[in-house]
């Protein structure tokens, strides 16, 4: 699960899709140096982001991964 303290760089690692989810909020992680120490409420605190709905739409991809691998 995906939770507010996790970084970004270990979200991209966790889904092969989640940099096209971050992608849609505007963050461009998977370009970005400060993705290793920067936390998914950093990021959407400096980009104006509603955290809830961002860790919504990430922990879904990891739900839908694990109905499909199950």
């Amino acid at each position: 699960m995906i939770e507010k303290s996790t970084k970004m760089t270990e979200v991209l690692q966790m889904h092969p899709n989640a940099v096209h989810v971050l992608a849609e909020f505007g963050l461009r992680c998977s370009t970005c140096s400060g993705a290793r120490h920067e936390s998914v409420q950093q990021g959407a605190i400096n980009h104006g982001l509603d955290v809830n709905e961002l860790l919504e739409k990430l922990n879904a991809l990891l739900l839908d991964n694990k109905k499909i691998t199950s």
